[in-house]
């Protein structure tokens, strides 16, 4: 019997199986996947990778401005969080798109 090692994947730092991207890209990021849970995480992966996510959901035609007004963000710390798993999300669709 053959046994197939599932395919990963580096996202914003964060190593991902294959199975756990078709669960994101099903269900969304912001109901608990690992390295994306705590604020605190979330708050310094934006800041690490902000040219990154800004220029993925700059090319999706998001603008801060715009995304705070849409969700009544009140502060800068609840962009941060949802960039980050839009950004997750983004990703998890256009890598199961390929495989799935």
């Amino acid at each position: 019997m053959t046994t197939t090692q599932p395919l990963t994947f580096v996202i914003l730092g964060e190593v991902f199986e294959d199975g756990e991207l078709l669960d994101i890209s099903k269900h969304g990021a912001d109901t608990g996947v690992h390295g994306f849970t705590y604020s605190s995480d979330l708050h310094d992966k934006y800041g690490e990778y902000e040219t990154q996510i800004e220029n993925a959901l700059e090319d999706l035609g998001y603008s801060m401005h715009e995304v705070f007004a849409e969700k009544k963000f009140s502060t800068l710390q609840q962009y941060k969080e949802w960039a980050c798993w839009s950004f997750l999300e983004l990703e998890a669709h256009r890598i199961t798109d390929v495989f799935g």
